[in-house]
């Protein structure tokens, strides 16, 4: 098991390299996280947008071309359109999202055509390496689900377990999310974490607890003192929260405001799909290069 975005990638440096097709990549933080990917034998780029644009910022970066895969797309649905289907003709290849609208790259990622569908849902999975949490936590979901159903829920756990188990963590502990530790009616978020336990709290490949508020799920102190005796209480892998503003906030919060360092991918697709925020640093970019290349080649990314 990882506790930290360095072991990701330095484990990810003795894989076999991946190819990575990036959607327009007309951004130095993007280009820059991809060259040093590159170095270190990670990934074979594939960028596909504008070609001259791209080996300007190249040249510009003091970046060399050799390595590089470059095809030209002027507009920005075509270069999607492209990148996805070189991405679906690849088992191991990763897509990523460049300076593009997320809104074109899914609309292509779902196409029954050419996509990278599946029977999965899509949902997104955020990796935060917090100074003080003891090793990296999953939350889940912060950009795709605005407000999943009980059963999208199910389905975006177990996509999360997937990845987790992927990337070693055996047995991983599932904190349902909510303001309270008691089931209020007036709050749905604590009766639906309350039926959703239910139904897998007897599954054998992961531990499901909630409803937890947060302090509960990452304190073993403030469980112990609200007597909340739980094996997910206080040492939480996994944080499923109620909406998407919730978790959103929470994911920028840390960010922000804890110097806690965030990746994240794209769960659900056929391939591994790294779909960066403008503001992420080139850090997590590079840091959300290395989880898609550690949890495909672990997990084959079968869905």
């Amino acid at each position: 098991m990882f506790r930290n975005f360095t072991q990701v990638v330095d484990y990810a440096r003795k894989l076999e390299t991946k190819d990575l097709i990036v959607v327009f990549p007309h951004d130095r933080a993007n280009l820059i996280a991809i060259n040093d990917a590159f170095l270190m034998g990670l990934i074979r780029p594939v960028l596909v947008g504008d070609k001259k644009k791209i080996l300007d910022l190249l040249m510009e970066l003091g970046i060399s071309k050799k390595g590089y895969e470059i095809y030209n797309a002027l507009d920005k649905r075509d270069a999607a359109h492209a990148s996805v289907k070189l991405v679906s003709k690849q088992k191991t290849a990763i897509l990523m999202k460049g300076k593009i609208g997320s809104r074109i790259l899914i609309e292509e990622i779902l196409n029954e055509e050419h996509g990278l569908t599946t029977d999965s849902l899509l949902s997104h999975i955020g990796v935060l390496d917090i100074p003080n949490y003891h090793k990296l936590l999953f939350i889940t979901d912060a950009v795709m689900n605005i407000l999943p159903t009980e059963d999208e829920k199910i389905k975006m756990i177990e996509n999360t377990f997937k990845f987790t188990e992927s990337l070693g963590i055996t047995k991983p502990k599932i904190a349902l999310i909510s303001a309270l530790e008691t089931v209020y009616k007036d709050m749905p978020s604590t009766v639906e974490a309350e039926s959703i336990v239910k139904k897998l709290r007897d599954r054998d490949d992961f531990y499901i607890g909630g409803p937890f508020a947060i302090d509960i799920a990452v304190s073993h102190e403030a469980a112990e003192t609200k007597g909340i005796n739980h094996v997910v209480a206080g040492d939480s892998d996994v944080l499923i929260f109620p909406n998407i503003e919730s978790a959103n906030t929470f994911y920028k919060s840390t960010t922000f405001l804890a110097n806690s360092t965030p990746a994240g991918i794209l769960l659900g697709a056929s391939n591994p799909v790294v779909l960066p925020s403008r503001s992420d640093s080139y850090k997590s970019k590079l840091y959300s290069i290395a989880l898609a290349v550690v949890s495909t080649d672990m997990f084959l990314w079968k869905y």
